[in-house]
């Protein structure tokens, strides 16, 4: 394990390495809000055991890396994207397996498309193709619930675990215990809760007539009543980016719900395998 930081243009990113120094290098690319911590270790295990070399890292204004005033430094989807490229020229990391989780998933896009001989294969995870009239907006219900004004009354952590409840499907019952722990463990590493992340998805314009030319193998993973991008997106990237395969999870939200971690893991574990060959 090899932890640091890189700088670039003024942004220090926190890194974290896992694996074998000679594996095909995996990229865990986050999304909007939440630092590494978010990916299950169950997952990060397993593909460690499976041979590859895991790059875990916070984003630019979350977690351990460089938090950001955006009205004096605003960015865009695009600084993100050479944020993971910059990092992995700075690990040696040629070429890579680009797993992205919502906003990291536009980020791994991006990359796919401005620099496909860095990219192994993607696998995107309750993301996008961007903002599209095309494509259903979030649900009304989503819409009003996160945006009423935060209720002051509340912790940090009840507030982040008000916003958690907004994202998961009903597939699961809500599972405030595992919410309650990882927000806290994210508050107390010092993560961003002011984080300005949340204007970049909307503000990153469409890629949807650009995915057919993402030539990398893809895997695309989506919860059936995903409210933030509901399943039309999933289905999009699919087919646009005509390798792709699409896995659908039935009353699943915008989440990682814990009970259907090992059938992630699989999954990925298998894409990456067969991206490999």
């Amino acid at each position: 394990m090899a932890q640091g930081h890189v700088e670039h243009r003024g942004i220090r990113l926190w890194y974290d390495v896992l694996g074998p120094s000679d594996g095909a290098a995996v990229m865990l690319v986050m999304g909007v809000g939440a630092s590494s911590l978010w990916w299950p270790r169950e997952l990060t295990s397993a593909l460690v055991s499976a041979g590859f070399r895991v790059v875990l890292f916070d984003n630019r204004d979350i977690g351990l890396s460089t938090h950001v005033d955006y009205e004096r430094a605003p960015y865009g989807l695009s600084d993100m994207a050479l944020d993971t490229t910059q990092l992995m020229d700075a690990l040696g990391i040629a070429s890579a397996h680009l797993v992205g989780m919502s906003l990291g998933g536009m980020i791994a896009q991006l990359i796919a498309l401005e620099a496909p001989e860095r990219v192994l294969s993607l696998a995107l995870i309750s993301s996008t193709p961007g903002p599209d009239e095309r494509l259903s907006p979030p649900t009304a219900a989503f819409l009003e619930l996160v945006s009423r004004p935060p209720d002051l009354s509340l912790s940090a952590l009840e507030q982040q675990l008000a916003f958690c409840r907004a994202f998961v499907g009903p597939r699961f019952p809500f599972d405030e215990p595992f919410y309650r722990s990882l927000i806290a463990a994210d508050i107390a590493r010092g993560t961003n809760l002011n984080s300005s992340q949340g204007r970049v998805p909307m503000s990153a314009g469409s890629r949807l007539d650009s995915l057919p030319r993402i030539a990398a193998p893809t895997l695309v993973v989506h919860g059936g009543q995903d409210p933030l991008f509901p399943p039309e997106h999933a289905q999009a990237l699919a087919r646009g980016i005509g390798s792709a395969q699409l896995v659908s999870w039935e009353g699943v939200g915008h989440e990682l719900p814990p009970p259907l971690v090992p059938e992630l893991t699989r999954l990925l574990v298998q894409h990456l395998v067969r991206a490999s060959d």
